[in-house]
């Protein structure tokens, strides 16, 4: 399944501007565990997870552990 999604994000939480391919039941998460919390981080790169099972600032991310995120490509 392929997800594309725009995020913006706050001090708490982010919240899914546009997307495709989420359930529709899924508006928003905690920022503590969004992947865009890390990418903002490293503003002139683009961050990069090929497999977020095997990363261990993922590994035990519930959406990782759902099945929902693998692969992970985000930039600020």
């Amino acid at each position: 399944m392929l997800i594309s999604v725009i995020t913006l994000i706050d001090r708490d939480r982010q919240w899914f501007k546009s997307c495709i391919g989420l359930p529709d039941t899924i508006t928003e998460t905690p920022r503590e565990i969004s992947f865009c919390g890390h990418s903002i981080n490293t503003p002139s790169e683009v961050t990069i997870i090929h497999d977020a099972r095997l990363d261990e600032r993922f590994s035990d991310n519930p959406l990782v552990a759902d099945g929902t995120i693998i692969f992970y490509a985000g930039a600020p």
